[in-house]
């Protein structure tokens, strides 16, 4: 039976079975190294006998072979404190040479051609790291909105029209019709609280059609949104967000020390309720770091770090909200400030200065909502799929959406976010 490379230390003393890919090899003469990867790690091979070492010194980097040994404890192996003794290998699949990637990591290979040959970078530690941790978030996610009532949805990805616009579709010919990729899963989800599901989530694609090409933007990427029902208003929302992102940090702290450890940072546990600044106060926010601003202006990169600053000096978070986002920089369906109606329950989360999550209250008063659609230059007509749960009774609703991109390589320390997709889509990426 294979044994996979973290568990070949039970086995001390015993004949074992094992299979990967060819992560390194020396020879010194009498004696063959050879290191072999698998999904859980790396174990190092020793070869001895003339048999053994004859087929090692066949193999070269990246080939799949099988191999067959005794396991060997020994407190100078760096992989786990064991070794195997070879008896025999067999490989299974040969890897061309020379790699157009340096898996080892011995060398740097350009940024665009590690993901021109993206299957065979993901190999390498780093990738392998990030996604670990990737998936533990997505499973927190999952754990903690299962803990609270909420159901897992899965909604179209090809629509009919945008919940935020035409200007971000991708068009799609659908039979006879124009369809779109869709840009979230805004309507659906609201459309099944109303359905009577009050709480729902939804870990899947969404897709954008802006020309973006910066670090912090991919046009596909998975986002991670819940909705929920019967809320007093956003803070509602705030709190699940933050607890989600406390109960988040705890499990990626179980589960990946060893992925944090290889990118030398640290996920403490933070600390609630998180900071929170009000859109209309950031003017004097700004001035405390010689930057003038309206509170009718959109926040730039540059704003963002600064408040992310300020949410750090002044209440040592690394994370802070900005609610009330203007009613010009949010969607129709946002709920309106009462006291001030150029303003919305809207808010977005900055971590360490950049934008991960954006939610708020909705509005669930149709003859409101049909007036906000118009003011933003939308006929409700053409959304009557969506209005018609909210003729028939809407509690007051509200959620968000979390770039799991983009909460990856915060945590991380990553630069780019392509670096946390499997496959990334930008501006000019299509393949592979």
């Amino acid at each position: 039976m294979r044994l996979l490379s973290n568990q070949f230390e039970e086995h001390d003393g015993k004949p074992v079975e094992g299979a990967g890919w060819v992560h390194g090899v020396r020879d010194v003469k009498k004696l063959f190294f050879a290191v072999v990867r698998d999904r859980a790690g790396k174990v190092q091979l020793i070869a001895k006998s003339p048999q053994a070492l004859e087929q090692c010194r066949q193999l070269g980097l990246e080939d799949v072979i099988r191999f067959r040994g005794t396991a060997r404890k020994n407190p100078g192996v760096k992989m786990g404190g064991v070794e195997i003794e070879l008896d025999s290998l067999e490989v299974l699949s040969k890897a061309a040479s020379p790699l157009p990637v340096d898996i080892a990591g011995k060398t740097d290979t350009n940024f665009e051609n590690r993901f021109d040959h993206r299957a065979l970078d993901l190999r390498r530690d780093e990738p392998q790291a990030v996604f670990k941790l990737r998936h533990s978030l997505c499973n927190a996610f999952r754990e903690f909105l299962s803990g609270q009532g909420f159901l897992e949805i899965h909604t179209p990805k090809i629509i009919a029209t945008g919940t935020e616009g035409g200007t971000s579709l991708f068009p799609v010919k659908y039979f006879e019709k124009q369809a779109f990729l869709a840009q979230s899963p805004q309507f659906y989800k609201q459309m099944l609280v109303g359905a009577g599901f009050e709480r729902v989530f939804e870990i899947a694609p969404v897709f954008r059609a802006e020309e973006h090409n910066t670090p912090y933007h991919l046009n596909e990427y998975v986002s991670l949104d819940l909705e929920m029902g019967f809320i007093k208003n956003e803070e509602d929302v705030m709190k699940v967000t933050q607890d989600f992102l406390v109960h988040a940090a705890k499990q990626v702290n179980l589960r990946n020390k060893a992925e944090l450890e290889q990118f030398n940072t640290a996920l403490e546990v933070p600390k609630t309720p998180f900071p929170t600044v009000n859109y209309w106060d950031l003017p004097d926010v700004f001035k405390e770091h010689g930057k003038t601003f309206s509170p009718k202006e959109d926040l730039t990169r540059e704003h963002e770090s600064i408040i992310g600053k300020w949410a750090q000096e002044k209440h040592g978070s690394r994370f802070v909200f900005v609610n009330h986002y203007p009613s010009d920089h949010r969607p129709a369906y946002t709920m309106p400030f009462e006291e001030n109606g150029d303003f919305t329950r809207g808010y977005d989360l900055l971590f360490d200065g950049v934008e991960i999550v954006t939610g708020g209250q909705r509005i669930h008063d149709p003859a409101l909502l049909a007036k906000r659609f118009r003011a933003k230059g939308f006929d409700p007509a053409k959304y009557e799929f969506y209005f018609e749960v909210f003729k028939y009774g809407m509690p007051p609703h509200g959620g968000q959406a979390i770039g799991l991109e983009r909460l990856t390589t915060k945590i991380l320390g990553i630069q780019n976010v392509r670096e946390a997709a499997f496959f990334p889509r930008d501006r000019t990426r299509v393949t592979p």
